[in-house]
């Protein structure tokens, strides 16, 4: 535990990130790249999720820097490859990376790197290592304190600036670098709080932040709450302490992807399985009449179950959550509700991908089919593409009603560009009419929302002619509570496929400890 949270208002988080722009400026930090007509000023954010992430996102926003984050679980192949694609000759970081980016610039692998700010004091090791390279470590919070007393214009980002270059974890080095303008986050930010899903709760709202700031989820989850007013939260950077930094910030929201969700899942299912006698019989009579209650009703909220049964379960996130948000894949709908009858929230999907700087859809706590991932958001429009090979069509007929289903095609205001020095990918995704093709196999229910089905390009065929969708299986698989990670696999050379599974350790262990194993 790191103790309190300390708190800063919006205002000071402003005037810290005016300063830290205006030292950015005086110190000319940044490359500038001549790009189709165009100068482009580009910094790098190699980072845990933290404080300083955010800041300096917002001091490029203020000076119409292009920033281009990276995960700091990149490996180096990936590094080396966006390095050479942006020649980024500056990089913000934790120091704890310094050692790892200066072995790789000793290797060859990244070429470019002239300037590192370091959000910390880096350690001996870290400094020399600089000095050997030539590369020069300039403390955030120097940068900082010179802004307050720089003479400087900020040039403040236009709606149609290159805000950010974010690059898709692809399954090979050569990951795509997507373009996205200020107007694509800032219209599917607003388009997000618009949808009704958090406006009955917020100014106020305390938000924990966890997940990667690289990836578009979170980083459109922060605008959203620079909108909002929410009270933001940072976890301590230890996934492993998440529940510790819970507990004690007392968050009302919890997003994450369903990896996180199936976690906590597990852990509450097996502290359920581990409870004896009455207190035992207690929960499940408790989870029976819930469930029942929300089948019939559609209610999940129950008096008595609530404050005398599943509170402590409920305490596991802080005992104040009301809302649930997932996002990156759907989960199953058995999950939700069983979500919803444990801690009595609301919980919503959304849907959408890099290419879309955010959520292109979200559902909404009011709507009965747990699966679905809401209607369009106000910023874009969907269709559906007939895909006749893999029998999917708009005249499709489920239990005689025409049930829409085909690949999802996007276009809006939150729709990235272009691929960064990549035409041809960008020609094989944005058709000629503007329309992003996501790949994704989607159905359109009566009620007008979304729902994903298959994949386009996920399916192969085995030797017999057998068509075999990986993913299908992966998501009916996931569900045992022996799987912890999954992976099918089969090409058109052989008569099956295989699976490469990560048991649950914990679940393995105690089979194992009864079998005296």
């Amino acid at each position: 535990m790191l103790g309190k949270y300390v708190w800063k208002s919006y205002e000071e988080v402003y005037r810290i990130a005016q300063h830290l722009a205006k030292g950015m400026a005086l110190q000319k930090i940044g490359n500038t790249l001549q790009y189709e007509g165009n100068e482009l000023r580009i910094i790098g954010i190699y980072s845990k999720t933290r404080e300083e992430w955010c800041i300096t996102d917002i001091a490029c926003w203020m000076n119409s820097i292009t920033s281009v984050p990276l995960y700091d679980t990149l490996g180096e192949e990936s590094i080396s490859w966006i390095f050479d694609q942006t020649e980024m000759s500056t990089v913000f970081m934790s120091a704890s990376s310094i050692e790892k980016i200066g072995n790789m610039v000793k290797k060859g692998l990244v070429k470019t790197l002239k300037n590192i700010v370091s959000f910390e004091e880096p350690d001996i090791k870290s400094i020399d290592l600089a000095k050997e390279l030539g590369i020069n470590i300039i403390p955030f919070s120097k940068l900082i304190e010179q802004g307050k007393e720089a003479k400087v214009e900020l040039k403040p980002c236009k709606p149609e600036d290159l805000i950010t270059i974010c690059y898709t974890s692809g399954t090979t080095a050569k990951c795509k670098g997507v373009e996205i303008n200020h107007q694509a986050f800032r219209d599917d930010a607003f388009s997000n709080i618009n949808s009704g899903v958090f406006t009955k709760h917020f100014p106020g709202m305390v938000y924990i932040s966890f997940l990667p700031l690289a990836h578009v989820f979170e980083r459109v989850m922060h605008y959203c709450s620079i909108i909002g007013s929410f009270s933001l939260g940072y976890y301590s950077g230890d996934v492993l302490k998440i529940r510790d930094d819970i507990a004690e910030l007392k968050p009302d929201m919890f997003v994450g992807v369903p990896r996180i969700y199936f976690r906590f899942y597990d852990v509450i299912m097996a502290g359920i399985d581990k409870t004896t006698g009455f207190k035992k019989t207690l929960v499940k009579r408790a989870i029976d009449v819930k469930t029942a209650q929300f089948k019939s009703s559609y209610t999940w909220k129950h008096w008595l179950y609530d404050t005398f049964v599943l509170s402590k379960i409920r305490n596991v996130l802080g005992g104040r959550v009301f809302l649930f948000v997932s996002s990156a894949a759907p989960l199953d709908a058995n999950m939700i509700m069983m979500f919803q009858i444990l801690f009595s929230v609301d919980f919503v999907q959304g849907y959408g991908q890099t290419e879309t700087a955010g959520a292109i859809s979200l559902s909404h706590p009011s709507d009965l089919d747990r699966a679905s991932l809401g209607p369009p958001l106000i910023c874009n429009q969907i269709k559906l593409q007939d895909v006749p090979e893999m029998n999917y069509k708009s005249t499709d007929m489920i239990s005689g009603e025409n049930i829409p289903r085909g690949e999802i095609l996007v276009r809006g205001s939150n729709i990235f560009k272009k691929y960064f020095k990549d035409p041809a990918k960008t020609k094989e995704t944005i058709d000629i009419d503007g329309w992003a093709h996501t790949g994704d196999i989607g159905m359109i229910s009566k009620e007008g929302c979304i729902r994903i089905i298959d994949r386009k390009k996920n399916i192969f065929k085995l030797q017999q002619g057998e068509y075999v969708a990986p993913e299908k299986i992966e998501n009916v698989l996931a569900n045992c509570k022996w799987v912890s990670q999954i992976f099918v696999y089969g090409d058109s050379f052989q008569t099956y496929i295989i699976a490469i599974v990560v048991p649950k350790k914990e679940i393995v262990l105690e089979w194992a400890k009864a079998k005296g194993k």
